[in-house]
């Protein structure tokens, strides 16, 4: 018993060991490199600054890029930004790195962050790479959005002769109206029996129809082909619908709960 005592308190004296050694790891090399990395960034934003601010700055930037190409062999394209060149003559990184740090800069300049505000400008936005993952986000092919929104709008539209499900709304329910939204929206809750329980209407605006619209078509379309032959169907269904409605005057829709863009 004293045996096992002993090397369970050895084992866990060692645990401690590294566990107090990766706290040193963790804040003196991770997050202490992290935040020097940032401070250059910081550096680099001044730099930038006081180049773009300057009346020589078309000869210092084909200075840059002819020193980059004859003493470093690095070749920048037409396009690349000035800022972007820079960045790339600061660090002779690869292009990946110099357009991670290119964009978390851009997006400081955007929103007017001073080079010394930099550090905690990147540290609050979850940093370089989260930078970069949004400006990716927001450079998606504004076609391609426009077809995903559209085909989400047709969607809806014919869901509402086909719902999911229905409801009878009562008054407290009715407390918000827009006329700058077209549809309602509620926060509901699932219980455990499968339930869903409706708990309070939320205010509809434009703004927050648009952002809903945007998020349901990350899932309406998916599989893009798949959505528009799933929609093609489902408006052909939804028009069967309205014109058995209006030949047998029918007071609603009817349930079609199994009805989806898949099985559509």
């Amino acid at each position: 018993m004293e045996k096992s005592l002993v090397v369970t308190k050895t084992l866990v004296g060692k645990a401690d060991e590294i566990a107090a050694a990766h706290e040193h790891f963790t804040t003196h090399y991770v997050v202490g490199g992290r935040m020097a990395l940032y401070k250059l960034l910081g550096d680099m934003l001044s730099v930038i600054n006081t180049v773009e601010a300057s009346v020589e700055r078309p000869k210092v930037m084909e200075t840059l890029k002819k020193r980059l190409r004859d003493e470093f062999g690095i070749k920048t394209q037409k396009n690349t930004s000035d800022i972007a060149l820079l960045v790339r003559y600061m660090t002779r990184a690869d292009r990946k790195t110099v357009h991670v740090y290119t964009r978390a800069i851009e997006a400081a300049k955007e929103k007017g962050v001073l080079p010394e505000q930099l550090p905690s400008f990147i540290e609050g936005a979850g940093g370089v790479e989260r930078i970069r993952a949004l400006g990716a986000e927001g450079e998606e092919n504004e076609a391609d959005m426009a077809e995903r929104i559209a085909l989400t709008e047709e969607y809806l539209s014919c869901r509402t002769e086909l719902p999911l499900a229905y409801f009878d709304a009562n008054k407290p329910l009715d407390l918000y109206g827009s006329k700058t939204s077209a549809f309602s929206y509620f926060v509901c809750t699932r219980t455990c029996t499968g339930k869903f329980y409706v708990l309070s209407p939320l205010p509809p605006t434009a703004e927050f129809e648009r952002i809903a619209t945007r998020h349901l078509s990350t899932l309406v379309c998916e599989d893009m082909d798949r959505a528009r032959e799933g929609i093609a169907n489902l408006r052909r269904l939804a028009n069967e619908e309205i014109r058995r409605r209006r030949e047998n005057e029918m007071d609603g829709p009817s349930p079609s709960s199994d009805l989806t863009v898949a099985n559509a």
